[in-house]
């Protein structure tokens, strides 16, 4: 095959998005004028060849700058400082964007500075500058509308619509980021930024805690990989999320396999959703009992950049470290401003006031995370509060409110299809039970529960990597064994009745027992009381 030939074949299977055949193609027919190299460096990029794709693009951009086309070279390095940032080099990448800035600065009204503005707008979101963010978004879409730029324009109008979001404006915010995807989903935006866009969309759904809307957008852009495959990064991206909906969804043998998959894929190409995938493994270790692993995971997600935050503080706490686990969280939240990232750390700092015994030292916490919930209508942290405000209520001793406030709670994580939350609230609910008198219902939820997170695999005792109850629940469990009724055991350890009865819900369902004579047994024989 001539050069000629090699060429019209690499072109005509980039054409098709065959990217292995046109970078074999590329390769094969020697040096390359400016657009069969910018080609040869996309088919890399789509591949995850990152270090060819670097080596090109660093090569396009110098050819473009000899024959003067500085607005190009521009966009060049912009785009390998990118993702050279995104992989981790950040050294590198910031003086890749440098040069970038430096170049567009020179050309008046250029409309590629843009992408310079965008880029500018999503690290003020990340630092949390709300302001300057929208500031700096709202240029980038005014410029970009000017010029007819689509890709600007989604990018913009997308950090329009988290910035709403962020700042608690959620139905204009998601209008907005509806809007952007118009573009997108029209193939009006450059094919490299709509997967940014498709993911950066599901990041948004997950922190809003909006399952139904992330299963939505999930499914969207696993419909648009189809056509770019392999898409490696992309791929690996979408791999993320669609574990997080699973582990939601109680499929967590899967949500594993795709979540070691999309670490291993991504390690090289997107450091932080790498870590993103590690602290899905945290979890998912964490709950099933396996602390160690989890200790593991979420060590490694920090090493990439992810805060291991809540996953590593409740880990403390399932180790008994309730005290360990307060600092960690009161340390977090002093430092993090932004309300749907504070959530989480929140819903995680009442769960250890719970498990401390001090159900009042929880309300500031409470609240705020309930006016979160409600000012960003978000149907996941809204369940969440209702959760640990009856579990709040439950361990205060009013166990009819509670009542009210768990069904509600449950039935709002049923209708999002999540068990495990399911399986969780149908504890206290059988503790509520039990606590009215109630004792053939308390028994029904008791049975439900266990019989939901077993399913789900959630250990038992006998689980080799369990390290066991915790102080308290020891305690409990002594009590117990000396012959003491819930209110007895409650009046020695000076603590209320429920929370005696809420201790012992959880002792059962950790050592796989029906009734406290197996629980104290069960302890007996590991030496345990």
């Amino acid at each position: 095959m001539t050069v000629d030939q090699a060429l019209e074949a690499a072109r005509a299977a980039y054409g098709r998005h065959d990217w292995a055949v046109a970078r074999q193609g590329f390769r094969a027919a020697g040096e390359l004028g400016t657009e069969d190299l910018g080609s040869l460096a996309t088919a890399c990029w789509w591949l995850g060849e990152v270090e060819e794709y670097a080596v090109a693009t660093a090569e396009l951009h110098r050819q473009l700058l000899g024959l003067g086309r500085a607005v190009e070279a521009a966009l060049a390095a912009f785009e390998l400082g990118y993702t050279e940032v995104v992989r981790g080099r950040e050294g590198v990448g910031v003086g890749w964007m440098a040069r970038a800035r430096r170049l567009l600065e020179e050309q008046p009204e250029a409309p590629e500075w843009g992408f310079v503005l965008a880029a500018d707008a999503q690290q003020a979101l990340v630092e949390g500058d709300l302001d300057t963010a929208g500031r700096l978004a709202r240029e980038a879409l005014a410029l970009g509308e000017r010029h007819g730029l689509s890709t600007v324009v989604a990018l913009a109008r997308f950090l329009c619509g988290c910035v709403a979001v962020h700042q608690g404006r959620t139905a204009q915010g998601l209008r907005d980021v509806d809007e952007a995807m118009l573009p997108v989903q029209a193939g009006e935006v450059d094919p490299e930024w709509v997967g940014s866009l498709y993911c950066d969309t599901m990041s948004l759904c997950f922190e809003l805690l909006d399952l139904p809307r992330a299963q939505r957008w999930t499914t969207l852009t696993e419909r648009w990989l189809e056509g770019h495959t392999p898409a490696v990064m992309f791929t690996g991206i979408c791999r993320v999320h669609r574990a997080q909906l699973r582990v939601v969804s109680g499929e967590w043998v899967r949500a594993e396999v795709e979540a070691r998959q999309a670490a291993a894929d991504l390690e090289t190409l997107d450091v932080a959703v790498a870590g993103e995938a590690h602290y899905c493994i945290g979890e998912l270790h964490r709950l099933r009992g396996q602390l160690v692993a989890a200790g593991a995971a979420y060590r490694h997600a920090h090493e990439l950049g992810r805060d291991p935050l809540p996953g590593m503080a409740l880990l403390c706490l399932q180790r008994g470290r309730r005290q360990v686990a307060a600092s960690i969280l009161d340390a977090a939240l002093a430092a993090q401003p932004r309300p749907l990232l504070r959530a989480p750390l929140l819903a995680a700092r009442v769960e250890v006031c719970l498990a401390g015994d001090d159900p009042g030292g929880g309300a500031a916490y409470l609240d705020e995370l309930a006016l979160i919930a409600d000012a960003h209508a978000s149907p996941g942290w809204r369940a969440e509060a209702l959760r640990w405000s009856g579990a709040s209520l439950l361990a205060r001793g009013r166990a009819a409110e509670a009542v009210g406030e768990l069904r509600e709670a449950q039935a709002r994580w049923r209708r999002m299809k999540a068990p495990y939350q399911v399986g969780r609230i149908a504890l206290d609910l059988a503790v509520a039970y039990e606590a009215l008198g109630d004792q053939d219902t308390a028994r029904r939820e008791q049975e439900s529960a266990v019989a939901v997170l077993t399913s789900l695999g959630v250990p038992h005792g006998s689980s080799p990597d369990l390290v066991g109850l915790t102080p308290r629940e020891l305690e409990v469990l002594t009590a117990v064994a000396d012959g003491r009724s819930n209110r007895e055991s409650a009046r020695a350890l000076h603590i209320s009745e429920s929370t005696v009865a809420r201790h012992l819900a959880n002792v059962y369902l950790k050592t796989g027992s029906a009734s406290r004579t197996a629980a104290v047994a069960w302890a007996r024989e590991r030496g345990l009381i």
